[in-house]
């Protein structure tokens, strides 16, 4: 059956060879040469401000001005965009992160039996931490579409106003997001939580560099929080995390005894389709898809139970779980939410304590209706089982 929609592989391949070409130009100094410089620059200009064998630097020059990368003119060189090759170089340098997980990849998908993988390799996580803050991922414009209104239906939704609130940054990193929130809800109290050492450290020296007495960082081992934080939290946000998680059941658990009765969980996720030829051309999965098949996922196999969900968790799907582990997924301003976006808000669903009878200004508003079984014993006496 023919298909349109096939892509040209030896195109795609041919850009992955050149991708890592630019990716060494990244690492070794050429590419912010060039950049920095205020004209273009010869071979031999660029080789000796990068410090780099003049020979290999030529080589790499005629590659990337035969691919369209680089511009030259009277023998000099230089970039036509040069914020669009500084983003797209740094995110080139995941490639070589890629080439060193092979092996592990290589063993774990050859295992038939049962789910297994490998954490985030430590380069995959600083890497992730210097792309968000090159990137205007989390920042305070990012803020002010994303997250200001969810903050603004919370209140409204719970009849209150408080300017002070505690938020938890789930999965924080090295601490982009916590720092945006607490900047921007100064009155407010941030946390930001991870399992990475490296991180949680970077996070706090940040902080105590720069004096921001609202925002803390805490390493949490498998998912448990401190005891002492049983229904501290107005928000949890999490991002980029929810389908990296080998264990997302305790996770979720967690979640509901450290929320505030009505408090709202924010999960930012790529909008992977269920259906999934539906998401043939979508760019989400085409640009998010080669992460989670190199870390993403085999994360998310590292432990027991292993569920392995990844990027490739279709929204329509990872709805049906949220609301399965007792929340209720809300439309914030309307939003239809049956359509796969980035942004999730969920918030715990609550059930009346039981009591024999209701009160009489509840009987007739609330009608809970119970599943149960009968059992009589030796004596003929009815037991109520639930």
């Amino acid at each position: 059956m023919a298909d349109d929609s096939f892509c040209d592989v030896e195109k795609m391949v041919n850009d992955g060879l050149h991708s890592m070409v630019l990716a060494i130009g990244y690492k070794v100094g050429i590419v912010t040469v060039i950049i920095d410089s205020v004209e273009p620059c010869t071979a031999e200009e660029i080789s000796n401000k990068a410090n780099l064998n003049k020979r290999y630097v030529e080589e790499w020059l005629i590659c990337m001005t035969a691919k369209g990368v680089v511009k030259i003119d009277d023998g000099k060189y230089y970039f036509p965009n040069k914020k669009q090759i500084s983003e797209a170089a740094f995110v080139s340098t995941m490639l070589p992160i890629f080439a060193e997980c092979f092996p592990d990849l290589e063993k774990v998908m050859k295992n038939k039996t049962e789910n297994k993988g490998y954490p985030f390799p430590q380069k995959a996580l600083v890497w992730e931490g210097q792309y968000k803050e090159l990137s205007s991922f989390h920042d305070v414009t990012w803020l002010e579409d994303n997250v200001k209104p969810v903050i603004k239906s919370y209140f409204k939704d719970n009849k209150t106003n408080a300017a002070t609130f505690n938020i938890l940054d789930f999965g924080c990193g090295y601490g982009k997001l916590a720092f945006s929130l607490a900047k921007t809800y100064s009155n407010s109290l941030v946390w930001g939580v991870d399992i990475d050492a490296a991180a949680i450290d970077a996070g706090r020296n940040k902080a105590q560099k720069n004096s921001c007495l609202n925002v803390f960082f805490e390493k949490i081992v498998d998912g448990n929080m401190p005891d002492v934080w049983k229904e501290k939290f107005d928000f949890i946000i999490m991002s980029d995390v929810l389908h990296d998680l080998p264990d997302p059941n305790t996770i979720m658990a967690n979640f509901r005894t450290v929320l505030k009765p009505g408090g709202y969980v924010i999960a930012f996720d790529p909008p992977i389709y269920t259906d999934h030829k539906k998401n043939i051309g979508y760019n989400d999965a085409i640009d998010f898809m080669p992460y989670s098949v190199f870390t993403c996922l085999p994360n998310s196999m590292s432990e027991k139970p292993a569920i392995g969900h990844g990027i490739g968790w279709g929204y329509e799907d990872k709805l049906k779980y949220i609301e399965s582990q007792g929340f209720q997924v809300l439309a914030i301003d309307g939003e239809d939410v049956k359509f796969p976006k980035w942004r999730i808000v969920f918030q715990q669903i609550t059930v009346p304590e039981l009591s024999i009878s209701l009160r009489e200004t509840d009987r007739n508003l609330h009608k809970l209706v119970f599943s149960c079984c009968f059992r009589v014993n030796a004596k003929g006496m009815q037991h109520f089982l639930m």
